[in-house]
């Protein structure tokens, strides 16, 4: 998919993933998370910060980001925990694309559900690409 082709509006496929204590452990010594929430326990919950990063990841393996890429905002709401081991649907959405001084700026909005259907999660985040 080429970022340069989308416009605004431009609804993503709806994508799926699930957390599983290897992700969660491969998550915590990524970013030095000593938070209770991504402690072991019998709740096993998954870091909230892990379920938008996931989120980010995807966007930035599905649109093909080149390096240089630079991870310029991140706006979070979290209304429900996830736990591990359940699946987190996420609807996305390119809430902007412009170029601007030889780069472009684009925002993705990405809300994340549960199998019902119930909200866990929203998030808007804002990357630079080399244009």
């Amino acid at each position: 998919m080429n970022l340069g082709e989308l416009f605004a509006g431009h609804r993503f496929p709806r994508y799926q993933f699930t957390f599983g204590d290897a992700d969660i452990a491969d998550y915590v010594r990524a970013v030095g998370d000593s938070s209770p929430v991504a402690s072991p326990g019998p709740e096993r919950l998954v870091p909230p910060m892990a379920v938008v990063a996931a989120g980010l990841s995807h966007m930035i393996k599905l649109l093909g980001l080149a390096a240089g890429t630079i991870h310029a905002a991140q706006e979070c709401e979290f209304v429900r925990p996830v736990r591990v081991g359940v699946a987190v649907f996420a609807d996305a959405v390119l809430k902007s694309n412009a170029v601007r001084r030889g780069s472009r700026f684009a925002t993705v909005d990405t809300t994340f559900y549960d199998a019902r259907g119930q909200m866990l999660a929203s998030s808007s985040s804002t990357v630079i690409v080399p244009a």
